[in-house]
């Protein structure tokens, strides 16, 4: 029960539908008469093993309906109240990004009002696009009117011709109709679909790191997200489809062990501190051989060996793209690194990244949010932090990308049914 200093309003969700986990979190907006802005309190949450989708999209529609059934089930059991509409993220694998700039003539006698750069804006989501694709966002990066460049925001300005430079997001249409008819089979709705990596920057960055530029590099399940941020905007996004699984992977191999056996020798010895680098420390390993399991025993320094071999393969990639990156965007931005994800909760992994990426690294846990023992402060629980984050600066009507009308019509308009 709320004290009488503060007020509890609304209800929302986020569900992070991953590669590996299913998670929900149901959020609350709270007044307190001490605070200026309102506070996001998690008031449930809930998380499954991920079935019947990978990186290509759903493999299983009934076994991923039953996996996101029984994690909002868990969110609503905790929150004591049932929801019907979700912000749902979608993946980095699955996105691809366009700039393209769009002209609006103007009468040069009137200063610039709202409806004139949202008339410029639309004109973005004329951009043309493969069948199987529609926009999720549209953000203006810059625009131009006349001869002056660079302009942040026109209104009030006059001028004869405006132009923007727009960052567009696009998805797969055939994955945005099977979720949302997989959603629907669960007896929800979707309130919008949001950007993984622009979901995880609202959770985890500063105000200051959006609008000075920053990069986060978030290392999941099975792939690796990398976005770039400048004055408030994703200005880049990249994929690698690498990520903790595949540390599970190489220790099982590495060691002839099963994946559950590796696993919880990831989360017991995983370490990439530099005491371990040639750790004596003999760590007992349950073999599988053709004479069945049996107990054997490695160095520390093995275990080190195998995770550092994949995380430096990882950097490699982030490296690589950065790079490519650089002809486009500013390489100060690169200069920040926010670094999430499961796979950055092992020991050491900050003071390699700071070395091998030859940046100011930190790690990046969501910050905005309270209640049920900040379980969303986890490495591993940016997106739906940052789901949450999207739904209240949604329904404030804050959100910067462009959007009209409710989410069923864009959706439907945008599907072409």
């Amino acid at each position: 029960m709320s004290s009488p200093q503060s007020k509890m309003y609304g209800t929302f969700a986020g569900l992070d539908v991953g590669t590996e986990k299913v998670s929900c979190a149901i959020g609350r907006l709270k007044y307190d008469e001490e605070s200026v802005s309102p506070q996001i309190l998690l008031a449930g949450f809930g998380q499954r093993a991920s079935r019947g989708i990978n990186l290509s999209g759903i493999s299983d529609l009934e076994a991923l309906e039953d996996t996101i059934l029984n994690a909002v089930y868990a969110a609503e059991e905790v929150a004591q109240r049932n929801i019907k509409d979700v912000y749902v993220n979608i993946p980095a694998s699955l996105i691809q990004t366009h700039k393209v700039v769009t002209s609006l003539s103007l009468s040069g006698q009137t200063p610039i009002q709202p409806g004139h750069i949202r008339k410029l804006l639309n004109l973005s989501r004329n951009v043309q696009v493969h069948d199987n694709q529609y926009i999720i966002h549209v953000w203006p990066l810059s625009y131009t009117l006349d001869e002056m460049t660079n302009i942040k925001d026109p209104t009030g300005m006059i001028g004869r011709e405006l132009s923007a430079l727009c960052h567009v997001v696009i998805a797969s249409k055939s994955y945005i109709k099977n979720l949302t008819h997989c959603i629907g089979r669960c007896n929800l709705d979707v309130a919008g679909f949001v950007a993984d990596s622009y979901a995880i920057g609202l959770a985890c960055l500063t105000n200051d790191e959006a609008e000075l530029g920053a990069t986060i590099v978030d290392i999941g399940g099975k792939s690796t997200q990398i976005a770039c941020f400048n004055h408030g905007d994703m200005v880049g996004l990249w994929h690698v489809s690498m990520g903790g699984y595949h540390i599970t992977s190489d220790l099982a191999r590495g060691l002839s062990t099963t994946l559950s056996q590796a696993e919880r020798m990831k989360s017991l010895y995983g370490s990439l501190a530099l005491e371990d680098q040639n750790s004596a420390e003999q760590v007992p390993i349950t073999q599988v051989g053709q004479a069945g399991p049996n107990v054997n025993y490695v160095p520390k320094q093995v275990i080190y060996d195998i995770i550092r071999a994949r995380i430096d393969s990882i950097f490699d990639h982030v490296l690589m793209h950065l790079a490519n990156a650089s002809k486009e965007i500013n390489p100060v931005i690169f200069q920040k690194i926010l670094l999430t994800g499961g796979a950055c909760q092992m020991q050491g992994i900050l003071e390699l990244a700071n070395a091998r990426l030859d940046a100011n690294v930190r790690l990046a846990p969501q910050s905005g949010i309270s209640g049920q023992n900040s379980v969303l402060q986890a490495l591993s629980f940016s997106t739906c932090a940052g789901l949450l984050h999207y739904a209240v600066q949604d329904q404030t009507g804050q959100v910067r990308d462009n959007r009209s009308g409710n989410f069923w019509q864009r959706l439907w308009g945008w599907l072409g049914m």
